[in-house]
């Protein structure tokens, strides 16, 4: 299908105005009332290509600094509007909600999305190249106001203009609305996108015009920051602990030398204030996956992604059960098989270590066709505290550098580079990204790496390479593809599940709508992945069916599937303490349930449950969340996963529990409090967050961290201690 010609596109005019906006919620002043409104948004579910159930209008205007979105949610049961939430970055689909995205280059693929709801809460996002990555992470300096009245409610957003990168000449912007009308299940666009693609379809936005000498002043945001720390942890000796106290200063800067360029830089640099990772159970031979929540390392990062395993293709992706996973052998949740560059490498030994990072420097931008990213990264001397082992001083470079081919194909290269210690890595790449239709999408990649000698290695180069193909039509989805990973292939900045395989994979899914009896869709899916060795002998197997799935009008979700794995191990790993997988050949099935219930109501809960074989055993598995949302101040999140193994070399039950509660005064001030216990690795922790946003891109956080270790929460010993205050100013010209 050819994409959507100017002609064809809606158009929105923005209106420019030289008049102040009081950002209140109450589109009251004279500049909104000359700009022309954008109507006529229609359904995308449930009743698909149909006009909205609910009137919406959304109107553009702007000052020389600022960008103002204005948005009509009319509503003729407005006591019936759903508005529990006000934290930031928290799914706002959960709520009555409106997401606005801009294609500031108009390039068709690449967006800024700002969501807000009733209450003002903000979420905002980067998409790039149409979803092959959606950077949820990312957060812009904005502001916005709702409020509700008898007719709806209403909202009105501040975006200035340095927050944004743009194309100075481009006369128009890719511009779309997304209202959610949570009570009925309801997404509605102004610019229509039906179910053959989402949001992330930048492709089929409308367009916004009229906007003109937009003004980002120098473009250079400094933020200055100061943090002081009281700590403590256990000796090396195992006596005591050690204080480290310490205070301390640094800076964030952003530069925009043209305004489709950032360079941002970081020294000294500091990111306590980011939340603590999840504590996981691993029942696999293979590593972990952790996402990164760094801000430095976030705007733009898409710009970094490469091949065809990006996260919105899943290409690269293995094979999840679920919510979550539940360790089978082939798999690790919704771990990569293989990211050339992960940025969680920087900074955070694998251990989970923080290593000091003296400055990085990092330049993302668009410029024309051409999309370019360069970072360089330098950290410090870092020191295991249960050791005293040290980290060295390492350098971290990456260079990415695409272009863009016709409407939404792409061909690009990456190059990393490691150097500390002594000894080094680096990695290459080509990748291609053809898009012949709307439906049909073909990805491709060749890398290489080369590993330098140490004092116990040789020199090592490897390469990898894959094919991915991918169609999705409105109700069926089909993907098939084959990878290749050799044996020395080492990606040292980047992430790699397993190597010195070939994986052949295929999906195809079906998700018919019904709207009977309650009943909106069905799903049915069906997935493999098979890995071959060197040798050309099959190391793993895994299969799933998804038997039926099905979604109701209401907003309830269950599925009931079955999986087969068949899983060779070389070697014996161990899965709990005391106990390990032996070498051999293992075939197991297994039969599970998951289950969603209306995720905006006061109560709801999600689950999954898995039994069946499991190697030379059985394992039981299982999984429920209750999330808590009693008004729009107060979150509560309840997990608790469980998983009970038998084996022929001994049985254990493994249980992680986490409890998240928030409270948000007003979407400026939030106190968050995290806490977990993971028994089978016997160590608890909570993280404690209060954080003021007091003016817009400026802070203030309280926070405490704490951890223990011990087989139960009865039993536990303290490890480390630290209570920070960290204070950022963002001063802008």
């Amino acid at each position: 299908m050819r994409q959507a010609s100017a002609a064809d596109r809606k158009a929105l005019p923005a209106h420019f105005t030289t008049e102040t906006v009081v950002l209140d919620g109450v589109l009251d002043e004279k500049a909104w009332s000359g700009a022309q409104a954008g109507t006529d948004f229609v359904q995308r579910e449930p009743d698909t290509g149909k006009p909205a159930s609910q009137r919406t209008e959304v109107k553009v205007i702007y000052t020389s600094t600022t960008l103002y979105i204005g948005l009509y949610n009319f509503d003729h049961e407005a006591h019936r509007i759903i508005d529990k939430e006000m934290q930031r970055d928290q799914p706002l689909w959960r709520d009555d909600a409106v997401d606005v995205v801009i294609d500031t280059f108009g390039d068709h693929r690449n967006a800024y999305l700002f969501e807000t709801n009733p209450n003002g809460a903000r979420t905002d996002g980067l998409i790039s190249d149409e979803g092959r990555d959606f950077n949820i992470s990312w957060n812009g300096v904005w502001e916005v106001a709702s409020r509700r009245t008898s007719e709806g409610w209403f909202a009105e957003m501040a975006i200035p203009f340095s927050t944004l990168r743009f194309d100075p000449a481009a006369t128009a912007w890719g511009f779309n609305v997304l209202r959610y009308v949570r009570r009925r299940a309801e997404q509605a666009f102004w610019s229509p996108i039906l179910l053959d693609a989402d949001i992330k379809r930048v492709s089929q936005y409308g367009e916004l015009t009229g906007i003109r000498d937009a003004k980002q002043g120098w473009g250079v945001n400094v933020k200055p920051f100061a943090v002081g720390t009281l700590a403590s942890s256990p000796s090396t000796s195992g006596q005591g602990y050690v204080s480290k106290n310490r205070s301390d200063f640094g800076l964030d800067a952003k530069w925009a030398p043209v305004r489709a360029v950032s360079v941002d830089l970081t020294v000294n640099t500091d990111f306590g204030e980011t939340e603590a990772d999840d504590l996981q159970t691993n029942l696999t031979r293979f590593s972990l996956f952790q996402a990164e929540k760094r801000e430095f390392f976030l705007e733009n990062s898409g710009i970094f992604e490469f091949g065809p395993g990006a996260a919105g293709a899943g290409a690269l992706s293995v094979m999840s059960v679920g919510a979550l996973s539940f360790g089978s052998s082939g798999s690790s949740g919704s771990a990569p098989l293989l990211k050339l560059f992960h940025s969680r490498q920087i900074g955070i030994d694998r251990r989970g270590v923080k290593v000091p990072i003296d400055f990085g420097v990092r330049t993302t931008g668009r410029l024309g066709r051409w999309n370019i990213g360069l970072l360089d990264v330098q950290t410090d001397v870092g020191v295991v505290p249960t050791s005293g082992s040290q980290f060295p001083r390492t350098n971290f470079g990456a260079f990415r550098v695409s272009r863009n081919l016709g409407a939404r194909s792409a061909i690009g290269m990456i190059v990393t580079d490691r150097n500390g210690g002594g000894d080094g890595n680096r990695s290459y790449g080509l990748d291609l990204h053809l898009r012949p239709s709307k439906s049909l999408a073909i990805d491709s990649y060749a890398a290489g790496t080369d590993t330098s000698a140490t004092s116990t290695t040789k020199d090592k180069t490897d390469w990898s390479g894959g094919l991915i193909t991918t169609w999705n039509g409105p109700v069926a989805h089909a993907q098939g593809g084959w990878v290749h990973i050799g044996e020395d292939f080492d990606p040292q900045m980047g992430f790699l599940l397993r190597r010195g395989i070939d994986r052949f994979n295929g999906r195809v899914t079906a998700e018919p709508f019904v709207k009977k009896k309650g009943i909106l869709n069905l799903h049915f899916e069906l997935d493999s992945s098979v890995y071959t060795g060197k040798d050309g002998h099959v190391e793993t197997e895994e299969y799933r069916l998804d038997l039926v799935g099905l979604r109701t009008s209401a907003g309830h979700e269950a599925k009931v599937f079955v999986t087969q794995t068949f899983d060779a191990p070389s070697a014996p790993f161990t899965i709990a303490p005391g106990v390990s997988i032996p070498i051999g050949e293992y075939r197991y099935d297994a039969v599970g349930a998951s289950f969603l219930t209306h995720a905006s109501r006061p109560v709801s809960i999600e689950g999954q449950l898995l039994t069946g074989r499991f190697y030379d055993g059985e394992r039981t598995s299982g999984n429920v969340t209750l999330r808590v949302r009693p008004n729009r101040f107060l979150r509560s999140e309840t997990t608790m996963e469980v998983n009970h193994v038998k084996l022929g070399a001994g049985a254990f039950v493994s249980k992680v529990y986490r409890q998240r509660l928030a409270m948000a005064l007003t979407p400026e001030v939030l106190m968050n409090v995290f806490a977990q216990f993971n028994d089978l690795s016997q160590l608890a922790s909570v993280n404690a967050r209060f954080g003021w946003n007091y003016r817009p891109g400026s802070d203030i956080f309280l926070v405490y961290n704490q951890t223990w270790d011990g087989p139960a929460v009865s039993s536990l010993n303290r490890r480390d201690r630290q209570l920070m205050l960290k204070f950022t100013r963002l001063l802008q010209r």
